[in-house]
């Protein structure tokens, strides 16, 4: 039972590593190559966030860049950490005045995006730095053996 569990929780790692770099790899060209960079920072500038051009270029490439390392499962807890500022960040900025998916004008209540997808993505990402990205990673293939070292530790001792 041991076992099935660890493989099962390998390949959740690895579907929740595949499909958060896919959406992020997706933003990612939507602004660079769809909307332009030029308009997301002037989104970011209507906020009054601080050095909204290295945040819109720097958003931009840890998407596109970091989209990439989690699918292949490189850097994947630096990465994911780096996603969780990039969303704790979006929200507090941009998206904290939105609440939720509801906006409610007197009796009107309107449907527009608010801080959800941001709160999932960062949350996804949490996972990842706690979890790291699993057994099935390139990470791993970098990883020492901890049983070899401690024999090399006993054995110098």
């Amino acid at each position: 039972m041991a076992r099935f569990l660890q493989i099962a929780r390998d390949l959740a790692l690895l579907l929740a590593r595949v499909g958060l770099g896919f959406v992020l790899i997706m933003h990612g060209w939507r602004r660079w190559q769809v909307q332009g960079v030029e308009s997301q920072i002037a989104y970011l500038r209507r906020f009054g966030t601080p050095f909204a051009d290295y945040a819109a270029w720097g958003g931009t490439l840890l998407e596109l860049i970091g989209g990439v390392f989690l699918i292949v499962g490189a850097l994947t807890p630096l990465v994911a950490a780096a996603v969780v500022v990039e969303q704790v960040l979006i929200i507090s900025y941009t998206a904290w005045s939105n609440f939720f998916i509801t906006h409610v004008r007197g009796d009107t209540v309107t449907w527009q995006r608010g801080y959800e997808y941001n709160l999932i993505i960062g949350l996804l990402a949490l996972l990842l730095v706690v979890f790291g990205g699993g057994r099935i990673a390139i990470d791993r293939l970098f990883r020492r053996n901890r049983a070899a070292n401690d024999e090399l530790t006993t054995d110098q001792t």
